[in-house]
């Protein structure tokens, strides 16, 4: 199946699909951000999704789809990209305020969530191509997709002039086997003691493949 990049039209067609492949990445971090409900985790991801230049934009993702079904995804960017985005994240948020998605007391206990699960993500270096989310639906595992988004985002950040590329992944995770059978080394694993100790979010890994 063909790897493509949706336009602003296609993005809003797989807008309620969208969350649910980011989720399957790292739900444990998801759910202790923004609740097991997954009320605002959706509402969050569907506003980022069909918004250009953000951390979970269509913009910023590969996609590989069956008519109306999104079957995997591909999003990252350059570690420079990473920071801008980053720190611009808060645009999605504030119109979710605005829109009474979340209330005050939401926003405060998510802002200091957020800062205690930044001391599990080491720095991302300008020179390397950093993947936020590659997920495959359950439909669709066992077939190759996985190494071919993989595969297509090597290649392409290759071609794009990045030195390395870098993913994080839960140590519990059985996609670190896929990993490493793609060529990536782990090359730190974090402990940060408030969310893992106490919220028992995995331990993770910074997986990182030279171009």
């Amino acid at each position: 199946m063909e790897i493509t990049n949706p336009d602003q039209s296609s993005a809003q067609a797989f807008a309620d699909q969208f969350p649910d492949l980011v989720h399957q990445t790292g739900a444990a971090t998801y759910n202790y951000l923004f609740g097991p409900d997954r009320v605002l985790f959706n509402a969050y991801m569907t506003a980022s999704w069909t918004e250009p230049k953000n951390l979970f934009s269509h913009s910023e993702t590969s996609i590989v789809a069956d008519r109306s079904t999104l079957l995997g995804i591909e999003l990252g960017y350059g570690g420079s990209d990473w920071y801008k985005f980053h720190s611009s994240g808060g645009g999605v948020i504030g119109k979710l305020f605005e829109a009474g998605a979340l209330t005050e007391e939401n926003l405060v206990a998510l802002g200091e969530r957020s800062n205690l699960i930044s001391y599990m993500n080491p720095h991302i270096p300008d020179h390397a191509y950093y993947i936020t989310a590659l997920s495959v639906a359950a439909s669709a595992r066992g077939t190759g997709l996985g190494a071919k988004l993989l595969t297509n985002a090597i290649d392409r950040a290759r071609a794009d002039g990045y030195k390395e590329l870098h993913l994080d992944v839960f140590s519990d995770n059985p996609a670190v086997k896929f990993y490493q059978s793609m060529g990536l080394t782990c090359m730190s694993e974090t402990v940060a003691p408030i969310p893992c100790r106490e919220h028992n979010i995995p331990m993770e890994m910074r997986m990182v493949i030279g171009l």
